[in-house]
Protein backbone atom coordinates (compact mmCIF):
# COMPACT_ATOMS: atom_id res chain seq x y z
CA UNK A 1 0.00 0.00 0.00
CA UNK A 2 1.15 3.32 -0.85
CA UNK A 3 0.70 7.02 0.75
CA UNK A 4 1.01 9.64 -1.92
CA UNK A 5 1.47 13.46 -1.09
CA UNK A 6 -0.80 15.89 -2.68
CA UNK A 7 -3.18 18.95 -2.57
CA UNK A 8 -6.76 19.67 -2.71
CA UNK A 9 -9.08 21.39 -5.96
CA UNK A 10 -12.00 21.02 -4.73
CA UNK A 11 -14.58 19.28 -1.50
CA UNK A 12 -17.82 18.07 -1.91
CA UNK A 13 -19.35 17.67 1.92
CA UNK A 14 -22.49 15.66 1.37
CA UNK A 15 -20.81 12.95 0.26
CA UNK A 16 -17.32 13.84 1.91
CA UNK A 17 -14.90 13.41 -0.74
CA UNK A 18 -12.31 15.68 -2.79
CA UNK A 19 -10.96 16.20 -5.80
CA UNK A 20 -6.92 15.83 -5.35
CA UNK A 21 -4.26 16.72 -7.40
CA UNK A 22 -1.21 13.96 -6.63
CA UNK A 23 2.57 15.83 -6.76
CA UNK A 24 4.43 15.42 -9.41
CA UNK A 25 0.83 15.49 -11.68
CA UNK A 26 0.44 19.05 -12.25
CA UNK A 27 -2.27 18.52 -15.05
CA UNK A 28 -4.03 15.27 -13.62
CA UNK A 29 -6.41 15.30 -10.97
CA UNK A 30 -8.24 12.40 -9.08
CA UNK A 31 -11.90 13.14 -8.51
CA UNK A 32 -14.29 11.70 -5.34
CA UNK A 33 -11.33 10.28 -3.19
CA UNK A 34 -13.08 9.71 0.40
CA UNK A 35 -12.05 11.55 2.83
CA UNK A 36 -11.45 10.55 6.42
CA UNK A 37 -14.98 11.61 8.92
CA UNK A 38 -11.73 12.16 11.39
CA UNK A 39 -11.05 15.49 9.72
CA UNK A 40 -13.55 18.51 9.90
CA UNK A 41 -15.17 19.81 6.56
CA UNK A 42 -13.50 23.16 7.57
CA UNK A 43 -10.41 21.37 7.13
CA UNK A 44 -10.83 20.84 3.20
CA UNK A 45 -9.80 24.10 2.00
CA UNK A 46 -8.18 24.33 -1.64
CA UNK A 47 -4.89 24.06 -2.37
CA UNK A 48 -4.00 22.63 1.31
CA UNK A 49 -1.56 19.10 1.61
CA UNK A 50 -3.04 16.11 2.00
CA UNK A 51 -1.58 12.70 2.11
CA UNK A 52 -3.59 9.89 0.22
CA UNK A 53 -3.63 6.15 1.28
CA UNK A 54 -3.78 4.39 -2.00
CA UNK A 55 -5.20 0.76 -0.41
CA UNK A 56 -3.99 -2.64 -1.31
CA UNK A 57 -4.64 -2.29 -4.65
CA UNK A 58 -4.04 1.02 -5.62
CA UNK A 59 -7.26 1.51 -7.44
CA UNK A 60 -8.07 5.22 -7.41
CA UNK A 61 -11.77 3.98 -5.80
CA UNK A 62 -9.86 2.93 -2.65
CA UNK A 63 -7.95 6.02 -2.22
CA UNK A 64 -8.99 7.29 1.00
CA UNK A 65 -7.35 11.23 2.47
CA UNK A 66 -6.01 10.70 5.77
CA UNK A 67 -4.20 13.82 6.79
CA UNK A 68 -4.19 17.62 5.83
CA UNK A 69 -2.24 20.42 6.80
CA UNK A 70 -1.93 23.91 5.49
Amino acid sequence: MAVLRGSIVSFASGPYTATVRLDGSAAQTVESVAVSRGIGSGEMVGGRKVVVDTGDHNHPGDFVVTAVWA
